[in-house]
C-alpha cells in the first residue's frame, strides 16, 4: 500500500484506534494524493446480497433543475433503470435508489458534509471515457475550485483505476473497479462524507447506524461497515477555505437508509442522545412508506424509511 502525508494535525493513537471492529478487509489505496478505497472483490456488490440487512443504503434523495437532464445521466449515461418510487421519479441502481425531485437546488453537492455516490464498474478507463464523451466532467477526491480540469488518478495496484465525475447540478460520483468475476455494468458501492471532524462524525455513524470501524484507518480517512453489508461508509478529512455546509436544499438533499423494524429502532435513538428531525409517518409521495429523519452534527440529513422497495415500480 503507498502511503500519503497530510499536511493537517495527525490523530492521536486513541483515534487511531477507534474501535477496530471490523471484520472484513479494507485495502486503503492513495494515488496522485486522491483516496480511493475498495473492498475485496467478492464484497463490491455485497449490498445486492443482503436486501434482508438490517439496515442498508436505500437511496439518495436529489433536488434537480431537470429530471430530463438527469435521466440521461443516471439512466442514459450511467446505466441506471427509471423506475418511480410512490410518485416520485427515480432511478434504480439495484436495490438502491437515485430519487428526483424538480426543485432547483441551492448548490452542488461540493461544499457539504456529503461530497459523492460510490459505483464500481468492470473497467474505469472505458466507462469514464464513455460519461465524458457525453459532456460530463472530472473532478478529484478532495475538490478545489479548479478541479473541473482533472485528468484520470495514477492506477491503484489493489483494482486498477478509479475516476471521479461530476454530473448535472454538481452532483459528484466516483467509479471503482469491480474485479468479481462477471460483475455487472454498475452497481452500488459506497457512500461519502467529509468533514475536518471526520473522526468525530464517523463515530456518530457508527454509534447512530450500529456500524463498526474497518481496519486501514489514517489521519485523514476511516471507513465504517454496516451490519450484514460490510464495506459501505467512508469518512475523509477536507479543510477547503469555505465552511462545508449541510446537506438540505443542495444537489445531494439527503441520504436514505432503509431500516428493517424502523420503529423499534427509532425507539434505540433517545439513548445515544439522537433526536430525531422528522417523527415517524408515512410518506405519501413515496408511495406511502414509513420514514422518518435525523440530522448529524454538521448537518447532513438522514432519512430513515422501512419498504420503500415495495412501493417501486
Amino acid at each position: 500500500m503507498s502511503t500519503h502525508r497530510d499536511t493537517g494535525t495527525p490523530r492521536s493513537t486513541s483515534e487511531r484506534n477507534l474501535g477496530a471492529l471490523g471484520a472484513s478487509v479494507c485495502r486503503l489505496v492513495v494515488a496522485a494524493g486522491i483516496v480511493a478505497v475498495a473492498a475485496p472483490a467478492g464484497r463490491l456488490s455485497a449490498q445486492l446480497l443482503n436486501a434482508a440487512a438490517p439496515i442498508r443504503v436505500g437511496h439518495y434523495h436529489l433536488n434537480v433543475t431537470s429530471v430530463d437532464e438527469h435521466r440521461k445521466f443516471w439512466v442514459d449515461t450511467l446505466g441506471g433503470t427509471a423506475a418511480k418510487v410512490g410518485t416520485t421519479e427515480a432511478v434504480r441502481f439495484g436495490d438502491v435508489f437515485v430519487l428526483l425531485r424538480p426543485q432547483k437546488p441551492t448548490g452542488p453537492t461540493r461544499g457539504t458534509t456529503f461530497d459523492h455516490i460510490g459505483f464500481a464498474v468492470p473497467n474505469v478507463p472505458e466507462f469514464a471515457a464513455r460519461v465524458v464523451e457525453r459532456g460530463y466532467g472530472r473532478t478529484v477526491g478532495r475538490e478545489t475550485a479548479t478541479a473541473a480540469g482533472a485528468t484520470p488518478a495514477a492506477p491503484s495496484p489493489v483494482y486498477g483505476r478509479f475516476e471521479y465525475l461530476v454530473g448535472p447540478d454538481g452532483v459528484k460520483i466516483e467509479l471503482v473497479t469491480n474485479m468479481a468475476p462477471n460483475a455487472p455494468p454498475i452497481v452500488h458501492h459506497h457512500v461519502h462524507f467529509t468533514n475536518p471532524q471526520f473522526v468525530e462524525m464517523g463515530r456518530w455513524y457508527m454509534k447512530a447506524l450500529n456500524a463498526t470501524e474497518r481496519p486501514g484507518a489514517t489521519d485523514f480517512f476511516f471507513g465504517a461497515d454496516l451490519p450484514g453489508i460490510g464495506y459501505m461508509l467512508n469518512f475523509f478529512r477536507w479543510e477547503p477555505k469555505e465552511t462545508l455546509v449541510g446537506t438540505a436544499g443542495r444537489a445531494v438533499d439527503h441520504v436514505g437508509f432503509e431500516v428493517r423494524g424502523l420503529k423499534e429502532f427509532l425507539g434505540t435513538l433517545p439513548a445515544k442522545s439522537i433526536n430525531l428531525t422528522t417523527p415517524l409517518a408515512r410518506e405519501r409521495a413515496l408511495g406511502d412508506v414509513d420514514r422518518a429523519v435525523i440530522t448529524d452534527p454538521w448537518g447532513t440529513v438522514i432519512e430513515l424509511t422501512e419498504g420503500l422497495e415495495r412501493t417501486a415500480r
